[in-house]
């Protein structure tokens, strides 16, 4: 079998867009689901002082819209056994079974949001994440699990590819420093954990 030609190669990538690097690339992030009330109603009962506050980025379905700069996806792993079937005759191998899918606690994504006047991860993530401490997840009343979407454009503003996690809560927020060297954008990373995840085509 030849090889290809390094030099065709070097020129359809060089020339066919579908090669070219769209950089630098921005992921939007929609969290469709839990409410900014549903969190105040849990943290006012409970006597927080926390508030979620989602103003001015509060969409009209009752989601809200986010810039992020990075996305990691999930760990996607499976685990086998081996299903020996108590005889050794002839010298065969055992064959192999799935036994398990990773487990959604397993499922965990990590979004670096770039952190707007508004903060969202100091006025939306915590309080989040308090109010799934005082109340837990088991779905009696307003949901605390949300519909997570995340989108990658390219810089010329051009679709590239998407994911959507179901049944999506936070389980970790990074902690950060206040000082007087404030970066031009600065990152709040966020850790979710999800049931299932789909691509997202369009």
């Amino acid at each position: 079998m030849s090889s290809p030609d390094i030099n065709q190669f070097l020129a359809a990538f060089s020339g066919d867009k579908k090669f070219f690097l769209n950089l630098p690339v921005l992921w939007s992030v929609t969290i469709d689901g839990v409410t900014e009330g549903a969190i105040n109603g849990i943290l006012d009962y409970a006597g927080q002082s926390w508030k979620a506050k989602t103003n001015p980025l509060s969409m009209t379905k009752g989601g809200v819209l986010l810039p992020a700069q990075e996305v990691t996806l999930p760990t996607e792993s499976s685990n086998f056994s081996a299903m020996d079937s108590g005889t050794s005759m002839g010298g065969f191998l055992p064959g192999y079974a799935l036994t398990s899918r990773s487990n959604f606690l397993d499922r965990s994504f990590n979004i670096n949001f770039l952190e707007t006047e508004l903060d969202i991860e100091h006025y939306f993530m915590r309080p989040w994440m308090i109010s799934i401490g005082i109340k837990g997840l088991i779905e009696q009343g307003p949901t605390l699990k949300s519909s997570i979407e995340v989108r990658q454009y390219s810089n010329a503003g051009k679709f590239i590819k998407g994911f959507k996690f179901k049944k999506a809560f936070p389980t970790n927020v990074e902690g950060f420093t206040l000082n007087y060297d404030n970066t031009d954008f600065p990152i709040k990373s966020v850790t979710f954990t999800c049931e299932d995840y789909e691509q997202i085509e369009t």
